[in-house]
């Protein structure tokens, strides 16, 4: 648990809101979460001397942003965000910004309503993640930011995955600080029982290959340990199953462009026909009945060998039940044909609103920068977002922790995201559709994937057909 105390209380930073809610996968834990204490990477910073002036543009700009930072205990959510300011202000002393704190409940609600008001005053600056921003991007009251991605900037970003899910079309409208993948976790002792340890890449990134995922599910299955589920009810944590799927043979949700679905290539139908395999083999379990929540809970339980659903919330909120039932986790990537994943992930960045003020529209520049860039604050920053950089120039922010370098190594593994793609809501239930179809053999894998593809695509044109 070093390593979790070490980064402080991720969920009190709004992570477990970003990575299950902002994501769209709504599988949040109901359990409470005891708070971490922990020391403070960076708090010597507001002692050092006054900082140089580095403008004197004079302007009020506001700030939205969820409590996605991790506040000093005993302090409410916006604390530390005043404190940023602070030191915001001692390089631009004459940008006044005001600060306007969301909850992850009403806060969407709230900036669609001034988005949508001819006479609401939308924020400047907004923290957010990119399902939210691109949807604002598509209303056109996003600033464009490209200038803001110098070659210098662009070149030090972990993955395009990233970069593209900063993008609206052209134009970059989100500039990203922190991230996280999403992973699946296995029983040690039932890993190291089986011998199936042996098979499993330990080192760096820990990518891994199908052929070698395949043989530990025939080691766990020969030692009597019991499998993991594909989990298809509900449309909770949908984004484990879709990057289970996709990666064991190197196939994609989508094609390049993300204008059509792709489920029905040959190699995602070959990814859905070993599933089969494996179930029928008693490798992996029909998880029709169950939902993502469900198998977390038979993970941490110590019932099942290995867990597809897995991320830091999970980690987290499930830490005092893992250590009473005696099992320790490890993480690893999903396997892929290859060896190189493309793995979801969550995203933390800001956009600008446009307003057509061009002292407000700089004044609002000034401010993302400091907070991405700055070396006063931005490796804290990144910390109490309870993620990891995005930034391959910021190194090891966990000073060397080997749970966190895991984690910091598969950020360039980030992939495709799919979530701001229209009518992606829609495809969700879809694809627990096709799932389920499938291992209840209600239909083929090749019906059942032309059935999704179908519906699927229809989703992506429903605005255009409407108008």
């Amino acid at each position: 648990m070093a390593f979790w105390k070490k980064i402080m209380t991720f969920a009190l930073a709004g992570i477990l809101a970003v990575q299950l809610g902002g994501c769209g996968s709504g599988e949040a834990q109901d359990e409470e979460i005891e708070e971490i204490k922990v020391e403070v990477v960076g708090e010597e910073a507001a002692k050092e001397e006054p900082a140089e002036v580095l403008s004197d543009l004079e302007t009020t700009i506001t700030w939205w942003t969820y409590p996605i930072f991790v506040q000093e205990e005993g302090q409410e959510d916006g604390a530390y965000e005043q404190q940023l300011i602070k030191e915001f202000n001692k390089k631009y002393p004459n940008i006044t910004v005001e600060l306007r704190m969301l909850d992850y409940t009403e806060g969407p609600s709230q900036v669609q309503s001034v988005i949508e008001s001819e006479s609401g005053e939308m924020p400047n600056v907004l923290l957010d993640e990119p399902g939210r921003i691109s949807s604002y991007a598509k209303k056109g009251v996003l600033a464009d930011i490209s200038d803001m991605f110098t070659e210098e900037v662009a070149s030090d970003i972990v993955s395009e995955g990233i970069l593209s899910a900063c993008r609206n079309g052209d134009a970059y409208v989100m500039y990203p600080l922190s991230g996280s993948n999403y992973v699946m976790a296995f029983n040690r002792y039932m890993i190291e029982g089986s011998g199936a340890i042996e098979l499993m890449n330990r080192e760096g990134a820990c990518t891994w290959t199908t052929d070698a995922f395949e043989q530990v599910l025939e080691r766990l299955n020969a030692s009597g340990f019991n499998s993991g589920m594909l989990y298809c009810s509900g449309i909770a944590g949908d984004y484990a199953t879709r990057s289970f799927i996709t990666n064991l043979y190197d196939g994609s949700l989508m094609n390049e462009d993300m204008t059509a679905y792709t489920m029905n290539s040959e190699e995602n139908r070959q990814a859905l026909s070993k599933i089969k395999e494996w179930m029928e083999k008693g490798w992996i379990l029909n998880g029709s009945a169950f939902s993502g929540a469900d198998a977390v809970a038979s993970f941490v339980s110590g019932e099942n060998s290995y867990c597809l659903l897995w991320s830091l919330p999970q980690a987290l909120s499930n830490a005092e039940a893992l250590a009473e039932n005696g099992v320790e986790v490890v993480v690893m990537p999903y396997p892929s044909a290859d060896g190189v994943p493309s793995l979801e992930f969550m995203l933390n960045g800001f956009c600008i609103f446009e307003n057509g003020d061009a002292d407000k529209l700089q004044a609002s520049r000034y401010l993302v920068d400091f907070l991405c860039n700055d070396e006063s604050v931005a490796v804290e920053n990144v910390v109490r977002s309870g993620a990891f950089p995005v930034r391959t120039s910021m190194g090891d922010v966990y000073e060397g922790n080997a749970d966190a370098q895991l984690y910091e190594a598969l950020m360039p593994y980030s992939g495709t995201y799919y979530n701001k793609v229209e009518g992606f809501e829609e495809m969700r239930v879809y694809w627990y559709q096709m799932e389920t179809e499938i291992l209840n053999e209600e239909y083929s894998v090749e019906d059942a994937t032309d059935s999704f593809v179908e519906y699927a695509d229809k989703t992506l044109v429903k605005e255009e057909k409407e108008e």
